[in-house]
């Protein structure tokens, strides 16, 4: 009895352990250059972060590099002051897209011509959840006049643990991780499949929440192809009886 049961406890402390560590990996971060935004079109743009208590967190640039190792660090609950120019487009559309999300959107009203904007954006207005973690954010203008578009890669601040996002991805990693143990003994190959997709999408999301992978196009679904991979191959393992 005690020798069915041992290699899937080490499972267990295997898996808390590689948890921990997705935990505590982001905290700590060295002093970061001003942060850069990729523009296409003849636009220009800077940006400065406020926390909630009015502290100034980080500024960013554009054009510029869009780097996830060094992302335009926001607080959730804080606003972003931020000014541009570009050509003198006198009616149109804009909008800011998270993950293809769109977050922020509305049309443009420029009878005068003005080449140069500014404004103060409050990000409790247009975060609907508190989220924390590493995101690409996308932005677009575009009517008569002309058009740009650009990405930055952007941290949210917060506590990852109290987040919507996190609590998730704790209750996912915890649920995928205790159905894809249920399913060493015995060889339950479809039952660690399954589960394993849950373990992937918990993982997933804790690594982003916590700053330790930011979030592209194909991160989900590495995240969820790896944890069904590895739910999969311990489904087939040949430890224990029936289950």
């Amino acid at each position: 009895m005690t020798s069915r049961f041992r290699r899937p406890r080490l499972l267990v402390l295997s898996a808390a352990a590689l948890l921990l560590l997705i935990a505590f990996a982001g905290t700590v971060r060295a002093a970061d250059p001003p942060a850069g935004a990729a523009i296409t079109g003849p636009c220009t743009l800077t940006a400065t972060s406020t926390g909630r208590s009015g502290e100034q967190l980080d500024t960013l640039t554009g054009p510029g590099t869009s780097d996830p190792n060094n992302p335009f660090d926001v607080d959730p609950k804080g606003s972003v002051a931020w000014a541009g120019t570009g050509p003198a487009i006198t009616s149109g559309t804009y909008q800011l897209t998270i993950y293809g999300l769109p977050i922020w959107s509305g049309d443009v009203n420029n009878t005068e011509g003005k080449t140069s904007a500014d404004g103060v954006l409050d990000l409790g207005d247009v975060l609907p959840i508190d989220v924390a973690g590493v995101v690409e954010v996308g932005g677009s203008i575009s009517g008569t006049g002309g058009s740009c578009s650009g990405s930055a890669w952007i941290r949210l601040g917060g506590d990852p643990l109290t987040s919507i996002p996190g609590m998730v991805g704790i209750g996912a990693g915890i649920l995928g991780l205790v159905g894809v143990l249920s399913a060493v003994p015995g060889r339950h190959p479809f039952r660690g499949l399954l589960f394993g997709l849950v373990l992937g999408l918990g993982g997933g999301i804790l690594a982003v929440v916590f700053g330790v992978v930011p979030i592209g196009a194909l991160s989900p679904l590495v995240a969820l192809g790896g944890g069904g991979v590895i739910g999969l191959v311990l489904g087939f393992l040949p430890i224990g009886g029936s289950a």
